[in-house]
């Protein structure tokens, strides 16, 4: 379709705490953060989340859209396929709800 757009990432910068998805160890032993647009209780510095903006013509830059929690699933393939499985993502644990999540190397013996 010819269309052009840069991806970008947050990683260090401050973005992640200004779009409440990141938390500082003092904000954590408060007891609860803002995210997902309400006050919830966590012992998490990070969580999910996706921003996009737009820049127009002129040079400005506006904050079109973001979601967080569960709102993010579809820019997770995994998800999907997890979903149509017997057990689903497995999410009935109290570890939270994405305790399934391990990196390639973190798997226990």
């Amino acid at each position: 379709m010819g269309w052009h757009f840069k991806w970008v990432s947050a990683a260090q910068t401050d973005f992640n705490y200004d779009y409440h998805v990141s938390f500082t160890p003092e904000t954590i032993r408060a007891g609860t953060v803002f995210y997902n647009y309400r006050t919830v209780e966590t012992d998490d510095d990070e969580r999910e989340g996706v921003s996009v903006f737009y820049k127009d013509e002129h040079g400005g830059i506006f904050h079109t859209y973001s979601c967080f929690a569960r709102g993010i699933d579809m820019m997770n393939g995994t998800y999907q396929y997890l979903d149509l499985v017997p057990k689903g993502r497995d999410e009935d644990v109290p570890e939270g709800p994405q305790a399934w999540v391990r990196h390639h190397d973190r798997y226990e013996d």
